[in-house]
């Protein structure tokens, strides 16, 4: 069996995903930084085809990062209306290393155009005679699954509604395929579907090595929020808009991704192609005064072989010509601008100082493309975060061990490379000396505080106010400001 006889004996089309699969490939190709029919190529040397790899700069790998970097850091914050529901919240997060998830997450997303978030409850016990969920050991758990192993099955508008996703482990020298169908019931609740078999995608088998794992073969949320959340670039598919898929951030690029490790490979080679040529004659390259022994390296492309009748007179002539490493310098630091801009950050985000790729730092402007794009992008973000979160909040609530309300979800993240956070907070701090700026209004914006801590705050300045007057032995009141 293999996942299209699978999923059809489900009652599943899985052929869009089928078809998606080559794009998915093409990214990822990239995205490692070798693909097999660009990066290997040959060269003629007069006598045989030298296989050459081309260098790489990785520009793909570069983009996909920084994205992810942008969007989603260690200064991103989570908040809930009450405290400590933040609190047992960002302590479920940090148990699943969720800083480092998500934002992986996040660059293989934007590497391979669609990623997801997906949320279980781990440590179930079934009591199948009594049909009852034992949940004291319950544990919630994260996990990022990338575009290759996600197979939407319903989807509307470009949202996929339900989905499967496929994972493998390799077990004491055995391969299993794990397959987690989240699909609705008739009353529009999800249920997850686990399958597990052994072998590989293009083929395996039933297993009942399920049973050792306390493994749930069916699993019924009851609710109509989705345990996973879709990460995709907030870019127009012009590849197929009715897939629900989405395409790499850097997508359009690759035509600029192929200048520039044509570029970076030319002034790699410079030193060596560019230097004084050797031009040998046929009778000089095969043998040494009769000896049956070779004068010239067969793989060495600096020399070349000439056929016979060459002048005898020459028998050896050099070519010599000055390096180009300048020009190749200055046309990969053009192919970087023309990707920085393609990957939506503006003309000006990489430089190349002569071995690597250099990320411009600095506060960049509220009307650059970059600040656009990115807000843009943080769309998406915070819809898959607010969805990732509620799904958090509901299992740890029903299943799990504690109680979380997340009627009210806040996403801050982290504009620090778009404004100068010092310049700010003294102009702000000026506007409220003046009069022009409540401090509430400074409070929330500047120092990121909610409702509740800005109320404690002003009440305990208010407090320390009225003590210092007190001491100093002035009794009248003062209004609150």
């Amino acid at each position: 069996m293999n996942l299209q006889q699978f999923f059809s004996n489900q009652g599943y089309d899985i052929s869009e995903k089928l078809n998606w699969d080559k794009y998915i490939n093409l990214w990822d190709s990239w995205y490692k930084g070798k693909v097999r029919k660009f990066h290997n190529y040959y060269i003629y040397n007069g006598q045989r085809k030298v296989k050459m790899e081309k260098k790489s700069l990785q520009g793909a790998k570069k983009v996909s990062e920084d994205w992810a970097d942008l969007i989603f850091n260690e200064k991103v914050t989570i908040n809930l209306k009450n405290d400590a529901d933040t609190k047992t919240l960002n302590e479920i997060l940090k148990q699943n290393n969720a800083t480092v998830v998500i934002n992986q997450g996040f660059e293989r997303s934007f590497a391979l155009g669609t990623g997801a978030l997906v949320v279980s409850v781990q440590d179930i016990e079934q009591d199948e005679e009594m049909n009852l969920l034992d949940v004291t050991n319950a544990k919630i758990k994260l996990e990022f699954v990338e575009g290759k192993k996600i197979i939407p099955l319903t989807w509307e508008n470009g949202k996929i509604i339900e989905c499967a996703f496929v994972t493998n482990k390799h077990k004491k020298g055995q391969n299993y395929i794990y397959i987690a169908m989240h699909v609705l019931d008739d009353n529009g609740n999800y249920i997850i579907k686990n399958y597990m078999f052994r072998g590989k995608y293009n083929s395996f088998v039933e297993t009942n090595d399920k049973e050792k794992e306390g493994f749930l073969d069916k699993f019924e949320t009851k609710s109509n929020i989705p345990w996973f959340a879709i990460i995709i670039p907030n870019i127009c598919n012009n590849i197929d808009s009715e897939t629900p898929f989405g395409i790499s951030v850097y997508a359009n690029a690759i035509d600029t991704l192929k200048s520039l490790d044509d570029a970076y490979d030319g002034l790699g080679n410079e030193t060596n192609l560019g230097r004084r040529r050797v031009f040998i004659a046929e009778e000089m390259m095969s043998f040494d005064s009769g000896e049956q022994k070779m004068v010239f390296d067969p793989n060495d492309i600096s020399v070349y072989r000439m056929p016979k009748g060459f002048n005898k007179d020459s028998m050896i002539e050099h070519d010599s010509s000055d390096l180009r490493t300048d020009k190749y310098a200055s046309t990969v630091d053009y192919q970087l601008m023309l990707l920085s801009l393609k990957c939506g950050f503006g003309k000006e985000r990489y430089k190349f100082d002569g071995a690597s790729i250099q990320t411009a730092t600095g506060v960049i402007s509220e009307n650059s493309d970059m600040f656009r794009t990115l807000k843009k992008h943080e769309l998406i973000a915070e819809n898959a975060l607010v969805t990732i979160v509620k799904a958090i909040a509901y299992a740890s609530t029903t299943f799990g061990n504690v109680d979380i309300k997340a009627d009210e979800i806040t996403i801050d993240f982290d504009d620090s490379i778009i404004e100068d956070k010092g310049a700010e907070q003294v102009r702000a701090q000026s506007e409220v000396g003046n009069g022009t700026r409540s401090k509430k209004s400074y409070m929330k914006n500047i120092r990121n505080m909610n409702d509740k801590q800005i109320k404690e705050e002003l009440q305990e300045i208010q407090e320390e106010k009225m003590s210092n007057r007190e001491a100093l032995g002035f009794n009248e009141s003062i209004d609150e400001e």
